[in-house]
């Protein structure tokens, strides 16, 4: 069963297919260079933000979009304007995420919540936390650039990097455990989208930060912030920066400072006028669970599919999966029964560097059970490099890239021809998302079948049109 709105699909012809199917390999790399070679490469576009999402994301009250969204990476970059500042959302699934979020912020920043917090000393009774997380900080490096979007996972260098963890034996090893994912330092083609790394970009951060939280957490703040965010109708572990300071004050404050939890939740109820069910959006658990439990129970759950200890130990506490978004992995391995290529699929998940890399992975999984139904079950997933493709019992190798908008770059033509791409006659491209009409010609002159608008619950909500226009 296929499900979806819009939906593109375009085949090769049957004789092509099997002329591109009975080359050698060499040959079959040489044809995907010619057909490379046939077409001009083009530049990821800069494209007008009503005609990639919906209108209803575009403007409301307290905020608005601004009319262009470049593409990086193969992602969407929005800038929202706040009354609380600038927010960016470097993905079509983002920007609604940090929308939705917006009435929670007019709650929180509330003059109301304001006046209590400045009451309650929220500032103050912090110090004492922060003071244990500066004790476990490695001294400060200079930042990381990170690549906007998620073409990093596509990058020669992350290939290599993978294939090198997979021969390191043990995974649990203390300088990865301490210093973070092996990939760090991977550099991407796209080094133009590069920027300076921040606190948004990756919920784990370093061990400074993990001994942080599990000091708040005897403290009863971690149930306070959760019971805060189920009202709000958020997500607890949010990336949004301005969203996560404000609720984490509120947090303290209804935990050791002067204002209780249910005072707070009493601040709330005027200005939340509408109880959201959190259900559809945050898995019940993790508004129920400590992080710590949380952990233990998706151990448990990943166990019977992911047999390498070591491997799950490295996701569930050092990949820079935020609870929510490490939860939803697990399910997902859960629901869809994967055992064979387990290990790819958290290989990919430890190689995830923020947010938008690691809902890559999560959407990865979702966009192929949604394109394939029942055939979704009984096959192998295999990594190349970050890039997970899937392999069905009756033959056909998926390519799942849930992605905004693929273009036909010189660097998006290289990655296609690799050999490893090759060994399948019966290959698909799938996406979530748009494919330029360039990369649809290069793509299907080389033998692969493309299908694109296809959804899920919870994909992101493109505005439905088959090619958009760049903005000049």
């Amino acid at each position: 069963m296929r499900q979806g709105g819009v939906q593109l699909v375009v085949r090769a012809c049957f004789a092509a297919a099997l002329w591109m199917s009975a080359l050698p390999m060499h040959a079959a790399d040489n044809a995907m260079h010619d057909s490379r070679d046939a077409l001009p490469f083009e530049s990821e576009p800069a494209l007008a933000a009503a005609d990639l999402v919906i209108p209803a994301l575009l403007n409301g009250p307290g905020y608005r979009v601004r009319p262009a969204a470049a593409v990086h990476g193969l992602q969407a970059s929005f800038v929202i304007e706040t009354a609380w500042g600038e927010l960016r959302a470097e993905s079509v699934e983002l920007l609604a995420i940090r929308v939705g979020e917006i009435p929670a912020l007019e709650a929180l920043y509330s003059e109301s919540v304001t006046q209590a917090l400045v009451k309650s000393g929220a500032m103050a009774v912090t110090a004492p936390i922060r003071a244990v997380v500066n004790v476990a900080r490695e001294p400060e490096t200079s930042l990381r650039g990170l690549p906007m979007g998620v073409w990093r996972f596509f990058s020669e260098r992350v290939i290599k990097l993978a294939r090198q963890a997979q021969r390191l034996g043990s995974r649990a090893d203390q300088r990865i455990s301490h210093d973070g994912s092996p990939y760090d330092d991977a550099d991407a083609p796209l080094t133009a989208t590069r920027r300076a790394e921040t606190a948004e970009d990756s919920w784990f951060g370093n061990i400074g930060e993990e001994v942080g939280r599990l000091a708040k957490s005897e403290l009863g703040f971690g149930s306070a912030k959760r019971a805060l965010a189920a009202r709000l109708g958020v997500d607890p572990y949010s990336g949004n920066p301005v969203l996560r300071e404000r609720l984490d004050k509120l947090a303290w404050a209804a935990t050791v400072g002067k204002l209780g939890v249910g005072q707070a939740m009493g601040l709330l109820d005027p200005l939340v006028t509408t109880t959201l069910d959190t259900a559809s959006t945050v898995n019940r658990v993790v508004l129920e669970l400590p992080i710590e439990d949380l952990r233990q129970r998706n151990d448990e759950a990943l166990a019977p599919h992911c047999a390498d200890e070591d491997q799950r130990f490295q996701f569930l506490h050092f990949a820079r999966f935020s609870p929510t978004l490490q939860t939803e992995l697990t399910d997902r391995i859960a629901a869809m029964r994967i055992t064979a290529g387990c290990s790819d699929v958290l290989d990919a998940a430890l190689m995830a560097q923020n947010e938008v890399e690691a809902r890559y992975v999560v959407n990865t999984l979702k966009l192929t059970q949604a394109y394939l139904g029942e055939r979704a079950e009984g096959g192998t997933w295999i990594g190349l490099g970050a890039v997970l493709s899937y392999q069905t019992r009756d033959g056909e190798r998926v390519l799942p890239l849930p992605v905004d908008y693929l273009s036909w770059t010189a660097d998006t033509a290289r990655w296609f021809a690799q050999q490893a791409l090759w060994q399948h006659p019966q290959r698909s491209v799938i996406s979530n998302g748009q494919i330029s009409v360039q990369a649809q010609r290069a793509l299907t002159s080389a033998g692969w079948s493309l299908m694109t608008g296809l959804s899920y619950a919870g994909s992101p909500p493109y505005l439905r049109v088959l090619e958009l226009a760049p903005v000049r």
